[in-house]
């Protein structure tokens, strides 16, 4: 009698620690899938509000000034690429640049992202009628903290 019942407790044990191992596994596996970054959960920067638009996120800090978008990254746009429409040059930070247009009524600061294996530009639009370096300083501060906030880095364009 005694056999058995040792027979049946190391039994209940083996099968404990089966389930204990299925379980830990199990917990693992929700935790990956709960901080893989999905584009709707994007924290921006405290400065702006306002709604998501479909196809890119626009949220206006005051009525038109400054603007923070994130799109989806077309392959086939020219962004990055200095145009007869847009001039880029180095920000300073790695991955980050200033852009402005020849008219000087848009300006800022753009960078690439990747999220769930897509690609998305994020940028920080200025409208003035001058290039105003606090402008360019704002824009890039608000890049950064946004990175900061929602733990990316830039890619290389």
């Amino acid at each position: 009698m005694i056999i058995s019942y040792n027979f049946i407790f190391f039994k209940v044990i083996e099968m404990i620690k089966k389930i204990s191992l299925i379980f830990i596994i199990l917990i693992f596996s929700t935790g990956f899938a709960y901080a893989a970054q999905n584009i709707n959960d994007l924290q921006i920067p405290n400065d702006f509000s306002g709604k998501k638009a479909e196809g890119q996120f626009f949220m206006p800090k005051a009525y038109d000034n400054p603007r923070f978008i994130i799109a989806e990254y077309n392959e086939s746009s020219h962004d990055f690429e200095n145009s007869t429409l847009y001039g880029f040059w180095p920000s300073g930070e790695k991955y980050i640049y200033f852009f402005s247009n020849h008219q000087v009524s848009d300006m800022g600061s753009i960078e690439l992202v990747e999220m769930d294996g897509k690609k998305y530009t994020v940028s920080v639009l200025y409208a003035s009628t001058v290039i105003d370096e606090d402008y360019l300083k704002d824009s890039l501060n608000y890049l950064k903290e946004f990175n900061t906030k929602n733990n990316l880095t830039p890619i290389s364009p």
